[in-house]
C-alpha cells in the first residue's frame, strides 16, 4: 500500500475511534445525574439543525428519536451497538459534540 493511502487510512481509523470514544462517554453520562441536562442540550442542538436546515432530515429524525426516548439503553442499541457503518455514519453528525471539550 502506498504511504499516502496508509496515512489516510490511519487518520480515518483515528477519527473513527475518537467518535466511538465520545459516544461511549455520552452513554456513561446518560446513566449519570447529568442525563436530563445532556438530553436538553442535545434537543437544543437538534432544534438548531431543524431551524437552520443544517443537516439532512435523516439525521434529525434519527437523533430526535434517540434523544426523545431519554433511555440510555435505546442510545446504546441504536448508536453503540448498531452496525459499524451505521453507527459511525450517525456519530459524524451528532448533537452531543458539545461534550468533546470534556474529553480533552
Amino acid at each position: 500500500m502506498q504511504a499516502p493511502n496508509m496515512q489516510a487510512r490511519q487518520g480515518k481509523q483515528a477519527q473513527d475511534e475518537a467518535l466511538r470514544s465520545l459516544h461511549r462517554y455520552v452513554y456513561e453520562q446518560l446513566q449519570s445525574d447529568r442525563k436530563d441536562e445532556i438530553l436538553q442540550h442535545a434537543r437544543q442542538r437538534i432544534g438548531l439543525w431543524k431551524q437552520g436546515r443544517l443537516c439532512s432530515d435523516y439525521y434529525i429524525r434519527f437523533w430526535s428519536g434517540v434523544v426523545s426516548s431519554g433511555d440510555s439503553a435505546v442510545y446504546k442499541q441504536k448508536v453503540l451497538e448498531a452496525s459499524e457503518r451505521r453507527s459511525l455514519g450517525m456519530m459524524q453528525n451528532t448533537p452531543f459534540s458539545f461534550l468533546l471539550r470534556e474529553l480533552r
